[in-house]
């Protein structure tokens, strides 16, 4: 199976509907700023998700494609928020919509944004005890998304951080929206309270595995493929899973070289290329990068593990190969 260009035949029918949502609304400024991330591309993993869950359990992808939507659209938000609290100047290889515009033009953008996806929930065929549990699930989600952005900036000043407080914090930015598309697009399909959790369980544990190996590709990816600045999460002082394991390891071993290489240019703003080139360096040597693909691997292979509940199908099949392609591995 050749999962890219799946992905994007069911990419490609969402985006039809993704960009008319966002068509109508003034003033002008407001609607490009709003449309400027969704409009540079993506793989729409979370509306696909919802999709192809919903085609496994009774062929009704189609029907999740309003929720899909307002998934996207919720997740754009998140990130042109996201990108005012780290200053971050690139997102898809683009100019960050509070560069390109300003930073108040993207609060407000945001906010919009996240109006408008409860909109397009509403638009969602199902029934109304469907509908308001897909509301009720999407308000949550976006509450915990709150609670883990809270944290991972709170992280960035606090002298230590946990594994276990670094996953808490991965499930609730990151997870929390995987699990919401495929819980979503189970109950859309009307499955089984079995395959509703099992969908739900999927769907958290493919969000903590794809952020840890996002956390990966930001040390060793390329500005190109990662549409922004390689090592920008060490220069805002990122708690990422590869820094926490990091410096648990320089308490450990004491290693002074590595340990400045690291520390000059974690959480420094002005860090140059060269320092930040060093501090990936030692991140290698400390064997934390290895370590966070380890883990980024086994919760690849747990969710998996709950495809059990569906039956064999080419969409079944899909869902697998979707969680190889998330974590950048070959299908």
């Amino acid at each position: 199976m050749d999962i890219e260009k799946e992905m994007q035949k069911i990419a490609k029918v969402i985006d039809k509907h993704l960009m008319s949502y966002l068509e109508e609304g003034k003033p002008e400024k407001l609607m490009k700023a709003i449309r400027h991330y969704p409009e540079a591309g993506g793989k729409r993993l979370r509306p696909v998700l919802a999709y192809v869950v919903a085609q496994a359990i009774r062929k009704q992808g189609k029907r999740t494609i309003p929720f899909g939507c307002a998934l996207e659209i919720i997740h754009n938000f998140t990130l042109i928020h996201d990108d005012v609290i780290d200053q971050d100047p690139v997102r898809r290889g683009r100019p960050a919509v509070h560069v390109l515009f300003d930073v108040p033009t993207a609060i407000i953008a945001g906010d919009a944004m996240f109006a408008r996806g409860f909109e397009v929930i509403s638009e969602t065929r199902t029934s109304p005890v469907n509908l308001n549990r897909l509301l009720k699930l999407t308000s949550r989600t976006v509450w915990l998304i709150a609670e883990g952005q809270q944290m991972d900036f709170d992280f960035e000043s606090a002298k230590k951080v946990r594994p276990d407080e670094y996953l808490e914090m991965v499930e609730k930015k990151t997870a929390v929206l995987f699990s919401c598309a495929a819980e979503g697009g189970a109950t859309v399909a009307q499955g089984t309270a079995s395959q509703i959790r099992n969908m739900r369980e999927y769907g958290r544990l493919l969000g903590i595995a794809f952020q840890i190996w996002d956390d990966v590709l930001g040390i060793t990816g390329d500005e190109k493929t990662l549409g922004k600045p390689v090592g920008s999460d060490i220069r805002n002082g990122k708690r990422t899973l590869i820094i926490v394991h990091a410096l648990k390891q320089l308490e450990k071993r004491g290693n002074k070289r590595r340990g400045e290489a690291l520390l000059s240019a974690l959480g420094n703003e002005n860090a140059t290329q060269d320092q930040i080139a060093h501090a990936i360096e030692a991140l290698r040597e400390l064997g934390s990068v290895d370590y966070a693909t380890g883990i980024a691997l086994d919760y690849a292979e747990k969710a998996k593990s709950c495809l059990r509940c569906l039956k064999k199908s080419r969409e079944k099949e899909l869902l697998g190969s979707l969680v190889d392609f998330a974590i950048g591995r070959a299908t």
